[in-house]
């Protein structure tokens, strides 16, 4: 099925309380942090101009955002939920791109590749007609990013404020399309005091930590 290249946007606008209140997606990876590193993904899957979702800790993530060329999002809640991001991205990209679908991803992946976001494409465009979502998954566990049609959407966007994009996948299932890929790149990101010393040792010897 043929279907307009995606738009993407990068929710970023997490406390990090995991990892003692650090702002995960400016971790940098030797010259580089994982927000620009996503932004480079994106790109070379084609999303011409992707987006990131801030909140706290603007003011480190702002300058990698631009530096990265993403267009920013800004919340004005102080602390707001994973459920208030998604609404604020999927808000945007509707008023943007309404014809087109959406990546959805989260800020601290670590893994994710440009092939992995290709294979995720070439599924979108060989999906059922009736499939509105699609999820990668790795062995099983679910991951991101999940792409959105039109239609899921602006179902999404429409239900109630407490309700987010995962209540909307659970509900509606005979939408959704799992598609399994193989690597971490999907479902490796950085929630914990572990995550950051596999990521080190994964890259050793560059640098990984915070500037």
């Amino acid at each position: 099925m043929e279907s307009p290249a995606p738009g993407a946007i990068i929710l970023a606008a997490g406390l990090g309380r995991r990892l003692g209140g650090r702002p995960k997606a400016a971790l940098h990876i030797g010259e580089q942090s994982l927000l620009e590193r996503l932004a480079q993904v994106l790109r070379e899957a084609g999303v011409e101009q992707p987006r990131v979702v801030l909140g706290p800790y603007r003011e480190t993530l702002l300058p990698l955002a631009l530096r990265a060329g993403l267009d920013p999002l800004l919340h004005e809640r102080e602390q707001p939920s994973l459920i208030d991001s998604q609404r604020l991205a999927l808000q945007a990209h509707r008023r943007l791109q309404p014809e087109r679908p959406l990546w959805l991803l989260l800020g601290d992946m670590t893994a994710l590749s440009g092939e992995d976001l290709r294979r995720l494409q070439q599924a979108w465009r060989e999906r059922a007609p009736d499939i509105q979502a699609l999820v990668p998954t790795v062995e099983g566990q679910r991951g991101h990013p999940v792409i959105l049609g039109p239609q899921a959407l602006e179902a999404i966007d429409g239900q109630a404020e407490t309700l987010g994009v995962r209540h909307w996948l659970s509900a509606h299932g005979d939408r959704v399309h799992f598609a399994a890929l193989s690597g971490p790149g999907p479902v490796q990101d950085l929630d914990t005091e572990a995550d950051l010393l596999a990521l080190r040792a994964a890259h050793h010897p560059l640098p990984v930590d915070w500037r």
